[in-house]
């Protein structure tokens, strides 16, 4: 077993690193999920370029706030600086988690085009991050020990969080 070369969802990955990756998706995939949703509840007319602008920053700012809180909280627990293989894995969970915005940015993209409307492309791009919940939740846990039932349950369960959130946030709005 090489210690080199970690890469996302290789073999080589420690548990602890994989569940990193899942939980930075996850929360990335929520503000995504939340900003799409407002954008199309508040904006009579959303343009697609201020949209993905909007998508991009606030997703930017969430993955540096969760680099500092990673390193902040390394530094706490270990009384010193991650190493650079450490460092180089919360860059890279960070990076990763990013692009949880990228089928929606396509979505918006293709908006500016005229293929649809920009409100069509939001509301692809919150069922799209949905699917995602579930898609990555698979990645995670399918070399789990978990069985088949149980992973199918948990990407469920990711899933229909994702399918709440929607729906509670149409409801506060409605």
């Amino acid at each position: 077993m090489k210690s080199y070369g970690k890469s996302r969802g290789d073999d080589q990955s420690s548990p602890q690193e994989l569940a990193s990756r899942l939980k930075e998706r996850v929360y990335v995939t929520f503000t995504a999920l939340a900003v799409l949703l407002a954008m199309n509840l508040h904006s009579h007319d959303p343009k697609p370029g201020a949209s993905a602008v909007s998508l991009v920053v606030t997703v930017a700012a969430i993955l540096l706030a969760g680099l500092v809180a990673d390193l902040i909280s390394h530094s706490t627990v270990h009384s010193s600086l991650p190493t650079r293989a450490e460092l180089r894995h919360q860059l890279e969970v960070a990076w990763g988690a990013g692009g949880a915005i990228v089928g929606p940015l396509v979505l918006l993209g293709l908006s500016a085009l005229g293929v649809f409307s920009t409100s069509t492309a939001l509301i692809w791009g919150q069922w799209m991050l949905v699917a995602a919940l579930a898609f990555f939740a698979w990645l995670s846990l399918r070399r789990s020990k978990l069985g088949f039932w149980r992973t199918l349950w948990l990407m469920f369960v990711l899933g229909l969080v994702g399918v709440v959130v929607i729906a509670l946030q149409l409801l506060a709005h409605s």
